[in-house]
């Protein structure tokens, strides 16, 4: 296997099995431009997608080459991409193929299993934050809403209640604050786990934040790895909680049951035994008999 277009789709394939990422369309760029040895850079590349050089650069090819190095078990850069790559293709091209069937049956699919229909709303005023939140987390298989201010997100969330907020503090009539302390009183949406990102970084805001119940806090300017680990890290937190209620729901059906048993088997056993014992009789009952 030699040509570009096929290496970079079992590239994509092998990282799909193996994570259940599916790659962007920048992600995509800097693999073709890798694998075609074109000397095209990261900035070129950023701005034929739209994006910043910054966050080209330091963020979507960084987890690229990392994403590769955890799958492939050895280090991955833009210098050696090409020749491992085509070596990994050409001599192991099903990448034993049970092996990656057994994975791919335990990995949850981004939107059937961890991920599944799992939705994040966002709230923030700045559009420049909410479209780039957007796009990391819809990359990552999350279904994502967004809010410009406090009274759409309350509407947006009565039409459908996210799995998680990502929630601005300082916003137009009505703040961060004020928003997440009436979705806590209310017993609909006080489940909802909220992470507050905002660019206030002192003590008192991050305490009062968590004082309003807020799951976790996140300061602007945030990076990618450290907003995409704190989504997971609460949305895993609520899916154990949600199967901690499941269990105990089911430890209590099993409990009436064994209840429902136990009377059953006490109410035989007493009827066996009055109709099974002996029947004494008093000495005068005897006379009387006689």
């Amino acid at each position: 296997m030699s040509d570009s277009e096929d290496i970079l789709k079992f590239t994509e394939e092998l990282i799909h099995c193996e994570t259940r990422h599916h790659l962007s369309d920048v992600e995509r760029a800097i693999l073709t431009t890798v694998l075609e040895g074109s000397r095209k850079t990261y900035e070129e590349i950023a701005k034929e997608c739209g994006y910043s050089p910054k966050y080209v650069r330091q963020h979507i090819a960084s987890n690229l080459w990392q994403s590769l190095s955890q799958v492939l078990n050895q280090k991955i850069t833009k210098f050696n991409a090409k020749a491992i790559l085509e070596h990994v293709a050409t001599h192991q091209e099903t990448i034993d193929q049970a092996a990656l069937s057994m994975t791919s049956s335990m990995l949850p699919s981004p939107l059937t299993s961890a991920n599944k229909e799992e939705n994040i709303l966002l709230v923030d005023d700045e559009p420049e934050n909410l479209t780039l939140l957007s796009d990391m987390l819809e990359e990552q298989g999350y279904e994502v809403q967004q809010a410009i201010n406090g009274t759409i997100a309350l509407q947006a969330i009565s039409l459908t209640l996210p799995d998680l907020i990502l929630l601005d503090i300082c916003m137009p009539d009505m703040d961060g604050y004020t928003l997440c302390q009436k979705l806590k009183a209310d017993s609909k949406t006080q489940a909802i786990p909220v992470i507050f990102v905002s660019a206030l970084d002192e003590s008192w805001d991050k305490v009062k934040a968590f004082s309003m119940g807020g799951g976790d806090y996140i300061t602007k300017p945030y990076k990618v790895i450290e907003v995409l680990a704190r989504v997971e890290n609460q949305l895993k937190i609520k899916r154990l909680q949600q199967a901690l209620i499941e269990k105990d729901l089911q430890l209590q059906e099993a409990l009436q049951k064994l209840e429902i048993i136990t009377e059953k088997y006490e109410s035989a056993t007493s009827v066996n035994t009055r109709t099974s014992a002996p029947q004494l009789r008093t000495e005068g009952e005897e006379h009387r008999v006689v």
